[in-house]
């Protein structure tokens, strides 16, 4: 898996490219949890990304922890529909906002501010 961060304004965007599993979940997570800082605004897009593990969900349940307790905001865009078929059977989708496309995703994250 690859981890791509751009900015797009005051937001990261956080790009997973390949499967979210538990061979790169530590590694997603050692990349992603440095970046949440206080009042940090985060999109995850996931438009690259065809699988997601147990791993890879547990460590989205961190990070949106993580993000709560800096008082930050992170949404998800762009889920092939295996990935939210996963996210909504595991009530994920309850966790982090999910947005169809990119823009939608920044400008739900925006208001936040």
């Amino acid at each position: 898996m690859e981890i791509k961060v751009s900015n797009k304004d005051d937001i990261k965007v956080i790009k997973l490219i390949g499967d979210f599993d538990g061979l790169y979940a530590d590694k997603a997570r050692e990349e992603i949890m440095p970046i949440i800082k206080p009042d940090i605004k985060l999109v995850f897009d996931m438009s690259k990304c065809k699988y997601i593990s147990s791993a890879g969900l547990r460590v989205l349940l961190i990070i949106a922890k993580k993000l709560k307790s800096v008082e930050g905001c992170g949404v998800i865009t762009n889920l092939l529909e295996e990935v939210e078929d996963v996210m909504e059977i595991t009530g994920f989708s309850h966790m982090l906002n999910i947005y169809d496309d990119l823009n939608e995703a920044i400008n739900y994250v925006k208001k936040g501010e």
